[in-house]
């Protein structure tokens, strides 16, 4: 299997476990478990909402649209998940959801915080992108210049 497909591979994987998680969050949240606010928007809606919009770079055919598409999923999702990361370290935790499943407050000693993952799985999609797609329509744009 080429590199290209195993970039791609892998970046379609992490943006659908992204997808997949805040799903899972938004619908916990939807049934009656917290999610955080920003005003009356929770923001797994948001996060939800920007993995969404890296889907659907993904699936866009032309590149300006692919990129603009991915850059502000990306960003959204990622500014999210680094302002929570913050304010989970600074106002030690109960910021955002965890991995047990529980509210903010209700979480085991043992989970983590849902926003250190996505930060991470933001950092990750980021690279994957950069060294795949993006590398890929500069790479054409070079080539017809």
């Amino acid at each position: 299997m080429s590199q290209r497909k195993l970039v791609d591979i892998a970046l379609w994987v992490l943006i659908i476990i992204g997808f997949l998680g805040a799903l899972k969050v938004s619908y916990a949240n939807f049934t009656g478990t917290v999610c955080p606010r920003v005003g009356v928007v929770p923001v797994c809606y948001v996060v939800l909402a920007a993995y969404a919009l890296m889907i659907a770079a993904m699936l866009a055919g032309k590149i300006s649209l692919k990129h603009y598409l991915f850059c502000v999923g990306w960003g959204t999702a990622f500014l999210i998940a680094f302002l929570g990361s913050g304010a989970e370290l600074m106002f030690d935790g109960d910021v955002c959801p965890t991995t047990s499943g529980g509210s903010l407050r209700g979480a085991s000693s043992g989970s983590i915080p849902m926003c250190y993952i996505s930060l991470a799985l933001t950092i990750v999609i980021l690279v994957l992108f950069l060294i795949g797609p993006y590398k890929r329509a500069c790479d054409a744009h070079n080539a017809n210049a």
